[in-house]
């Protein structure tokens, strides 16, 4: 039986004059992987760049539980909302669009064209 996973999405309009710079720190070796690694639960992060709107992205971030990211959350506050000050400026809009459960290697193909 496969072991089921949280993933927690998060969507992003970013400044054009940052496209680097956010690329790198919410991407799978930035900053905020570097938060979450060593934490009980964590799997991974991914980041996906919108097909036709080049400075929209998503940010998945891959727990084996939401009670674990719950835990991480609450022992981490400060240095989650000290990290999340110094890289405000990297972006325009941040939307949470929720919490999905699925099979640790499901993988579906989305098509952000849409």
């Amino acid at each position: 039986m496969a072991h089921t996973v949280i993933e927690v999405f998060f969507r992003y309009r970013i400044h054009p004059s940052q496209a680097r710079a956010f690329e790198h720190a919410y991407g799978p070796s930035g900053p905020w992987a570097a938060l979450f690694s060593g934490q009980p639960g964590y799997r991974h992060t991914r980041l996906f760049r919108h097909k036709k709107e080049p400075y929209v992205y998503v940010a998945v971030d891959v727990w084996d539980s939401k009670r674990e990211y719950d835990a991480f959350r609450a022992a981490q506050a400060q240095e989650y909302a000290r990290l999340d000050r110094e890289l405000h400026m990297l972006y325009l809009e941040e939307h949470l669009m929720g919490y999905y459960e699925g099979e640790d290697e499901y993988r579906t193909p989305f098509d952000t064209s849409v």
